[in-house]
């Protein structure tokens, strides 16, 4: 019986592969993530093969130096040296921290995708390439069905998304891991392989350890892969009526606050109806992960009860009705963004508002929330805002700039910045 060969990946297989991804990127840089392992090391390679093929400009590699490992930073430059020997130039980007003792992967991860972003960013590449493959979405997919995840999680790993003006795009998510193997040695391209990859002491290491078995059962990656792609189709379902609820239901005011019509709320399933008011939290505060269904779950059905809803928290924002709306805003107690202004500069704060303090300023000063303010001194600094702003709650998480612990300027927002507020909370809602 004659064994079939696994064959690398071709030329025009990968410009299938790739392409229709770019969108409106065409002639971009492209960055790619190389980790020095099979994966990343044949996609470096692929791309690289691409681009001259292509007319493209050249990409460029980077490597993250986590410095976890003793050894790490070698094996940074030894993957480096094997890239310029198929002629990708590369950067090794290192991870400067304290000793990291919990949520190892998480830290990493996060500081991992800020080190690359920062780097496209300076080498003006818009996209960047992630060599996300077959297996790690079949893993993927099964560790989120472990969690509890929803349909949004079983989804599995996106083709493409975003981050600070960078797309990642995946163009390998389809190919199996065999097959980016055959690519390395085809190409004579040595690679490495990360122990902690497959160490038990993490949750995709041990999840391998037992895929052969799931797979006996049925589990296999195939038909993960085939979920995920489901999950998918009707993902994008729901996402399209619940863009077509925001925006005929969402209202943004200039000052950051969030108002849905309770009437178009309640017309629609409740699937819909939280989609919708998770957005919305997501869009007053961006930071950290969606707000766990739990506790989504109950304000859904109190704002569609018609019986009223006393004021509720939830990722780190405020939900209150009134005249048939519901209100979202920032929520004061949630805010610990304190950042120092200097005379000309412009800061973001609380990832909502972009405040820029005068070049003739003579002193710098500090960023923080307004807060908790008597009338009198309100009506003092900015004697339109209470009645721009009537609630109170939403005065109070609006940005004023200190001096120690003083208050000593409260911003304008009447024209550009309250503009800049809302178009930026709106792309969110049009998204």
């Amino acid at each position: 019986m004659q064994v079939e060969k696994t064959l690398p990946i071709a030329s025009q297989e990968f410009a299938g592969l790739i392409e229709p991804l770019f969108e409106n990127s065409a002639r971009s840089r492209v960055a790619v993530a190389v980790s020095g392992g099979p994966d990343s090391m044949a996609l470096a390679f692929c791309a690289k093969r691409w681009a001259g093929e292509n007319n493209y400009p050249a990409p460029i590699a980077l490597i993250v130096d986590h410095k976890l490992r003793a050894e790490s930073t070698e094996e940074a430059e030894t993957v480096k040296r094997r890239l310029g020997e198929i002629g990708v130039e590369t950067e090794i980007l290192s991870w400067t921290h304290d000793p990291v003792k919990s949520r190892v992967h998480v830290k990493a991860r996060q500081a991992r995708y800020d080190l690359l972003v920062e780097a496209c960013q300076k080498h003006g590449a818009s996209i960047l390439l992630i060599a996300h493959q077959r297996e790690d979405q079949a893993e993927t997919i099964l560790m989120r069905m472990a969690k509890g995840s929803g349909l949004d999680g079983l989804a599995g790993i996106e083709l493409s998304s975003e981050r600070d003006g960078v797309r990642f795009l995946r163009p390998l998510l389809t190919v199996p891991r065999e097959r980016l193997i055959a690519t390395c040695e085809s190409a004579g391209l040595a690679y490495v392989t990360d122990p902690s990859n497959v160490s038990e002491k993490y949750a995709r290491g041990r999840l391998r350890k037992v895929l052969p078995l799931l797979a006996s059962e049925g589990f296999t990656v195939e038909r993960l892969v085939d979920l995920g792609d489901r999950a998918r189709e009707a993902k994008e379902a729901l996402d399209y009526y619940t863009q077509a609820l925001m925006e005929k239901a969402v209202v943004v005011d200039p000052y950051g606050v969030i108002a849905i019509d309770l009437a178009d709320f309640c017309s629609v399933p409740e699937a819909i109806s939280g989609r919708v008011l998770v957005r919305c939290l997501q869009a007053v505060n961006s930071g950290g992960y969606s707000p766990e269904r739990a506790s989504v779950v109950p304000i859904v059905k109190a704002l569609r009860g018609g019986d009223g809803m006393p004021t509720r928290t939830l990722h780190g924002c405020a939900i209150s009705v009134s005249s048939g709306k519901a209100f979202i805003m920032r929520e004061l107690s949630a805010i610990a963004d304190v950042k120092e202004i200097m005379p000309g500069e412009t800061v973001v704060w609380d990832e909502r508002w972009s405040v820029t303090l005068s070049a003739d300023h003579k002193e710098a000063l500090v960023v923080k929330a307004l807060g908790e303010q008597s009338h009198e001194v309100t009506d003092r600094l900015s004697p339109a805002l209470r009645r721009e702003v009537p609630k109170g709650r939403a005065r109070r998480s609006l940005p004023a700039l200190w001096r120690g612990g003083e208050l000593a300027v409260i911003p304008c927002f009447s024209d550009a910045l309250g503009q800049a507020a809302t178009a930026r909370l709106m792309s969110i809602i049009k998204s």
